[in-house]
């Protein structure tokens, strides 16, 4: 799977050691030239500086506006940009324009206000892209077996409290959110089917973890 990379979550995970996340379920990541040289070099240099390193090792691909032309579609892009205006500011309009014209399935973001890219994209506002925060990469690792619902809540807690001091998320509020976006009754058909695809190649049973995970957030 090959995704869009925002701004926000980019300095999230980075500032937190949290990287690692963002390289478990994606195939390739890329981020557009603007985010890159006009929003984290002056957000947050050091993790600049730290993600330069990952696209010298062609971790992370960065697109240029000279790649849009030599693959063909910086007339979509462009288009979608100008669709888009009225729904993101200039750093989010960028990232999601990117994974629209490079037909990308995934866009990661952390939403940090209301109706953001990825408000925006789980109501389906926007077809074709699918947005992960942060948490809901904690989850899939948690669905995946690789963490246990202990683990998921202490690594939430350590990205919120080394990398979103301004704007603090409350781990259980998320989770009941993203339980109710990835539910049969609740969420969208295409965010259900997607997540069940993903159990059955993870061999894991996906009421089993919902249940589990219900039963700790009734704890806390």
């Amino acid at each position: 799977m090959k995704a869009s990379l925002d701004t926000d979550i980019t300095i999230h995970l980075y500032s937190s050691g949290k990287q690692g996340l963002m390289f478990t379920f994606f195939d390739k990541l890329y981020m557009h030239i603007y985010l890159y040289e006009m929003e984290l070099k002056r957000k947050s240099p050091l993790v600049y500086e730290r993600l330069a390193s990952d696209v010298h090792e062609g971790r992370i691909e960065i697109v240029t506006n000279r790649d849009l032309i030599d693959m063909g579609i910086e007339g979509l892009f462009k288009g979608y940009k100008r669709d888009y205006e009225y729904l993101f500011d200039s750093g989010e309009l960028h990232a999601v324009s990117l994974a629209k014209a490079m037909g990308l399935v995934a866009l990661i973001s952390d939403d940090t206000k209301e109706f953001g890219p990825h408000e925006t994209l789980v109501r389906e506002l926007i077809e074709d892209v699918i947005p992960f925060a942060f948490y809901e990469l904690l989850f899939l690792r948690y669905l995946s077996s690789d963490i246990s619902l202990e683990e998921m809540h202490r690594e939430f807690e350590e990205v919120t409290s080394q990398s979103m001091k301004q704007y603090p998320m409350n781990f259980r509020s998320r989770m009941l959110m993203m339980v109710r976006r990835f539910s049969q009754k609740h969420g969208t058909k295409r965010d259900y089917n997607w997540v069940c695809e993903f159990c059955s190649q993870q061999e894991t049973d996906y009421k089993v973890k919902m249940r589990g995970l219900k039963e700790y957030l009734s704890k806390i």
